[in-house]
């Protein structure tokens, strides 16, 4: 009886681990042929670890709700990402309301570069005004 009433606050403990977990998993991921395509191989000579890198990335920012956005890598790679319609045509968990129809008229694109450890770097370039 001692042991039951030991273990019984764990079990709160562990319904709120898994449900951390599922919560996780069910973030929006990228999936090679699912939510995105290389577009352009550019001066890249192996993609492979750009997939890698992507497949760990979320760039829902960079993604419309009906049409396709492409971003750009240094050295020229060019990776076309779906919209979240067609991701969701896809069979994943999508919230279409979370997706812009259209970006900004003002939107200065990102530049994306491979990082160390399958990290993508994405750098902004801030426009500097003359007086």
């Amino acid at each position: 009886m001692k042991t039951y009433f030991r273990t019984l606050p764990l079990i709160p403990l562990l319904a709120v681990f898994f449900i951390f977990l599922t919560c996780g998993t069910l973030k929006a991921q990228e999936k090679y042929n699912l939510t995105y395509i290389v577009k352009e191989q550019g001066s890249i000579l192996n993609i492979q670890p750009y997939i890698l890198a992507l497949d760990k990335s979320e760039l829902n920012n960079h993604r419309l709700r009906t049409q396709r956005s492409i971003i750009t890598f240094q050295g020229g790679l060019k990776i076309e990402l779906f919209s979240a319609d067609e991701i969701q045509k896809n069979g994943l968990p999508v919230s279409l309301p979370d997706y812009p129809e259209s970006f900004p008229a003002n939107r200065q694109e990102p530049v994306f570069a491979l990082g160390a450890n399958d990290f993508i770097i994405e750098y902004h370039i801030a426009e500097q005004k003359h007086h």
